[in-house]
């Protein structure tokens, strides 16, 4: 998402909530003065519409946590994996402790084989003091993560020392061969591809090792990176990025420009990118603009079958 700083939309957002009432109350006084057929009264209707919506989506909707699970049929062989998704996090401005303490125990409610942090964990530095929740996470296949545009702005190094002291392992180009949840099943592998923005996305340092005929789940934090990954045998590329739009109009979709070249349709969800599954999830944090519409933090949790 846009980098601009959050104070600058709080200051937009405080003359909003303390304008409107006024221009309302104005009105009232008013009303026996105002002109047959004026408009007035229309556009306060109006204003108030969208002063409701500016508190709903500023001070409501982001505190509304979800989870939801999608279920992902990639084969017939019988082997199941659960997976729990928690992206875009952003601690700092907006959301820190009591946030992630939130996260961690509806993740952990769904009961996941294994936990992704698909990057955006944090705005700024001080929001990297959420992560001691990050220690409740329960999973018996570990809980990973992978940085974002945001994580390489705060600092690299710093957000991967913060996560391993915490006890969340990092694939940055790296992959790590998940147990046989199937008997002779095709050997199951869990790839991190680094952020294309700010790091450095190697696939072929990623891949190196990974048999030709594996099971291959990529997490990648942008979801461009579906344009390798579909050329690279990838069953399920795990993405995040987009907040899934983050403020949404009914029928419309998002307001603003998705951050993606591969198309604005990839907003969040379950879509099939040429031979690859490409998973969205809308994340549980907001960056820019404290709000969420019609587009509430969600943990997404994947019922892989394979």
């Amino acid at each position: 998402m846009p980098l601009f700083p959050g104070w600058q939309f709080d200051a937009v957002i405080a003359v909003i909530i303390a304008a409107v009432p006024l221009y309302v109350v104005e009105l009232w006084v008013k009303r026996k003065k105002l002109a047959l057929g004026s408009m007035r009264p229309f556009f306060a209707v109006l204003a108030v519409v969208f002063w409701l919506a500016v508190v709903y989506g500023s001070f409501i909707a982001p505190r509304f946590l979800t989870v939801k699970e999608y279920p992902v049929a990639l084969g017939e062989t019988g082997a199941h994996l659960r997976v729990a998704i928690v992206s875009d996090m952003h601690f700092g401005p907006y959301k820190g402790l009591a946030w992630a303490e939130k996260v961690v125990r509806a993740t952990n409610d769904a009961q996941p084989d294994l936990i992704i942090l698909d990057g955006d964990l944090v705005t700024t530095a001080a929001g990297t003091a959420a992560f001691s929740a990050f220690r409740g996470f329960r999973a018996p296949l570990g809980v990973w993560a992978v940085l974002g545009n945001y994580d390489y702005r705060v600092g690299a190094v710093t957000v991967r020392e913060r996560l391993g002291s915490v006890g969340v392992k990092t694939l940055v180009n790296r992959a790590i061969q998940l147990p046989d949840v199937v008997e002779d099943h095709p050997q199951t592998w869990l790839i991190g591809i680094d952020d294309m923005e700010y790091g450095h996305d190697d696939w072929d340092k990623a891949l190196a090792g990974v048999p030709d005929n594996a099971f291959r789940i990529v997490v990648a934090h942008s979801p461009d990176a579906v344009r390798t990954a579909e050329v690279n045998n990838v069953q399920l590329l795990i993405a995040g990025h987009t907040h899934g739009g983050q403020i949404r109009l009914p029928l419309v979709g998002p307001i603003a420009r998705l951050p993606i070249s591969i198309g604005q349709e990839y907003d969040q969800g379950l879509f099939r990118y040429g031979r690859t599954q490409l998973f969205i999830t809308p994340g549980v944090g907001e960056s820019g603009p404290r709000a969420r519409l019609f587009s509430r933090p969600e943990i997404s949790v994947l019922d892989v079958t394979y």
